[in-house]
């Protein structure tokens, strides 16, 4: 009777272990066909996607193992409990064996009282063996309840593990079959856009045409009469992209004088650091006539001392230039470069003295510019991440004989800074003309400006934003020129006049837009030796649109 009660009781638990084990075991993982797929999304929504998918899977397999390894450890200890109680069953069954072995050999009375005290030992021995196995049913059931609870968690994780496979599964469809369709088919652009992807090429692009347009009202304080209003000009720029390798621009000048070429050049795009320009093109001769000029760049109404006596500006010539830039071995550093091959200028006017003097009738008149070559180059550098730009460029002008014109030579370092709210820029220039020949004596050239604005793009206010202060300092300085014969009156305006003199221009702009300016400027012109009184007051408009 013990051993099958023992028996019973081991079967009962054997029984409760096997319920646990067909609950941890009973799991489902529902699947469902993924729905078609959609249209594509870009790369970076791409590479997220699949990255929350693949952490979400790794997730869910630490966790799923993690559960495994308790099940495996608690189902241990269960084995070894079994095993205790089964050896303690078999222990009280030969301990039973014994006495009743014992009783047999001893006497008959004895034997009744024996009988009835193991009786009574055994009711202890079994009343404490059942305690013990209600207490292990109580911790085992306790045992149950939390394999169950984690079983049921474990189903919900691999429910929703299930449901991110699937989202996982149409996730990888949908992105394959955008990559398909991408192979497959060309970008969704309208037909003039679309035109630019042929692997042919294409001849024919819109025009784009970018216009320049200013007006300006000057005052003499020390002359007699009112202001003057003034049409300066409109230039409209015309670019045709002729295809991914060319470029066709023009810029025509419209003012009271009539119209001007100011460049008509073709840019071939030969590789990523090297473009060829051929045509009319405005020559790299100092950074402000190149880069700063135009009237809606240019910080006051008026160029400096040294941009239009000493470097010349708008030089604009006809030839070939090759020219480019490129970060120097992978540093935060870009080189610039250009060198160019032009006609040359020749005798201005009617090569008198007075024709000689003026820069700007030197540089833009040529009688026979077929008798003279013109050759220069520039190098820069830049350190975009510091704002900083310097460099240096050269031109010379080569007449075949003495009679075509005059060997001249300009070189012009400078260096400019731009970064946050500061602006700053300077430049020499140094020119050599050769014109002994012409007027009995050679001219030498030198000055430099120095200009500084500030503007404060981070204030709340916004017409304080739009505020930027300047002041510019600008000097120029003759040899060979006569100042005792330079007269005002033979000058419009009277700065023109290549006279010693020191320049001192105070402005104020205000940006109604990024590219449409109002300016005022007050400028002191301090003439050494002579006085021609022409200190002057501007006011500019000039947009770009």
């Amino acid at each position: 009777m013990r051993r099958v009660c023992g028996l019973g009781i081991l079967g009962y638990l054997v029984c409760c272990r096997g319920a646990a084990l067909s609950q941890d075991s009973a799991k489902t993982a529902p699947s469902t066909a993924p729905p078609p797929a959609t249209a594509g999304e870009n790369a970076s929504a791409e590479a997220k996607l699949l990255a929350t998918v693949r952490e979400a899977l790794e997730r869910n397999a630490q966790e799923i193992k993690s559960l495994k390894e308790q099940y495996a450890r608690d189902m241990a200890e269960q084995k070894k409990k079994v095993a205790a109680q089964q050896q303690q069953i078999q222990l009280l069954e030969q301990t039973a064996r014994k006495l009743q072995e014992q009783i047999r050999a001893s006497p008959a009375g004895d034997r009744q009282q024996k009988i009835a005290q193991l009786q009574q030992k055994q009711l202890g021995v079994l009343e404490e063996q059942s305690q013990l196995i209600a207490d292990q049913l109580e911790q085992k059931a306790a045992v149950v309840d939390k394999l169950q609870t984690q079983t049921a968690t474990l189903e919900s994780r691999a429910g929703q593990a299930a449901e991110r496979d699937r989202k996982a599964a149409a996730a990888i469809d949908q992105l394959t079959d955008a990559l398909d369709n991408q192979r497959r088919n060309t970008p969704n652009l309208p037909p003039q856009l679309k035109s630019w992807f042929l692997p042919s090429g294409t001849d024919s692009t819109p025009v784009s045409m970018f216009s320049t347009f200013d007006v300006y009202y000057n005052l003499y304080p020390n002359r007699r009469g009112a202001g003057e209003f003034a049409f300066d000009q409109y230039t409209p720029f015309f670019l045709y992209q002729l295809n991914r390798r060319m470029l066709l621009s023009a810029e025509v000048t419209f003012n009271l004088s009539g119209a001007t070429l100011g460049q008509a050049q073709l840019d071939m795009f030969i590789n990523d650091w090297l473009t060829v320009d051929i045509g009319y093109f405005l020559a790299p001769v100092g950074f402000i006539s190149e880069r700063l000029d135009p009237v809606w760049i240019n910080k006051l109404p008026d160029l400096p001392l040294a941009a239009y006596q000493v470097i010349p500006d708008g030089l604009a010539l006809t030839g070939v230039q090759m020219r480019g830039a490129k970060y120097l071995f992978g540093s935060p550093i870009k080189m610039e470069y250009s060198g160019y091959m032009t006609n040359g200028l020749g005798v201005p006017g009617q090569g008198q003295v007075a024709d000689w003097y003026d820069l700007g009738g030197v540089l833009g008149t040529s009688s026979s510019v077929n008798e003279a070559m013109a050759y220069g180059a520039r190098l820069g550098f830049w350190y975009p991440a510091m704002g900083i730009n310097l460099g240096v460029s050269e031109f010379v002008n080569a007449p075949y004989s003495a009679s075509s014109g005059a060997v001249m030579s300009i070189w012009q370092p400078y260096f400019n800074y731009h970064r946050g709210n500061w602006d700053y820029r300077f430049e020499y220039g140094d020119n050599y003309e050769a014109t002994r020949q012409f007027i009995g004596n050679n001219i030498h050239r030198e000055g430099f400006y120095s200009q500084i604005a500030y503007r404060d793009y981070r204030s709340i206010q916004k017409h304080r934003q739009r505020l930027e202060y300047v002041f510019r300092f600008s000097e120029a300085r003759f040899q060979g020129i006569d100042q005792a014969s330079v007269t005002a009156s033979a000058f419009d305006p009277p700065s023109t006049a290549p006279v010693n003199r020191n320049q001192y221009t105070f402005g104020l702009n205000y940006y109604i837009y990024a590219s449409t300016v109002l300016k005022f400027a007050y400028e002191f012109n301090q003439e050494i030796n002579k006085s021609f009184n022409d200190n002057v007051f501007m006011i500019q408009f000039a947009t770009n649109f």
